[in-house]
């Protein structure tokens, strides 16, 4: 079994399941932005399995370059991480299982800080909505 990770952060949508072997997706936050992550349980057919309830992130995940990325301690299998300054960040995430009949399991997540818009706003924009058709 291996991990997938779910990532969400300001409405973005959670990303694809990944299937056993497939490498873990870059993580992408401005050095203003907070993100989370949720560990999930992969199956060899591609399905998730939530593991809260049987495993821990023990050690805690961990940000090889906290001067770009930190990463608070988990809620049991979600954790927040905090983009700091542009670069690149690999978080190390160890699922252990409670009883320590599995695992541990290990996943370095890629992740890449970006610099956000610089300067004063100077003036105004506007963004539509999606029309909808009144009943």
């Amino acid at each position: 079994m291996t991990f997938t990770l779910l990532k969400k952060s300001h409405g973005r949508k959670a990303g694809p399941k990944a299937k056993a072997g497939d490498p873990i997706p870059n993580y992408g936050l401005l050095d203003n932005e907070d993100g989370s992550f949720t560990i999930l349980g992969l199956r060899a057919d591609g399905t998730t399995a939530d593991i809260s309830a049987i495993a821990s992130l023990t050690p805690p995940p961990v940000s090889d370059n906290p001067a770009v990325l930190t990463v608070d301690p988990p809620a049991g299998m979600t954790d927040q991480c905090h983009g700091l300054s542009a670069g690149t960040a690999n978080v190390a995430c160890t699922a252990t299982w409670n009883d320590g009949s599995v695992g541990p399991f290990n996943l370095t997540v890629p992740c890449t800080v970006a610099a956000h818009p610089p300067g004063p706003i100077t003036g105004l924009a506007v963004t539509f909505g999606v029309p909808t058709v009144r009943p």
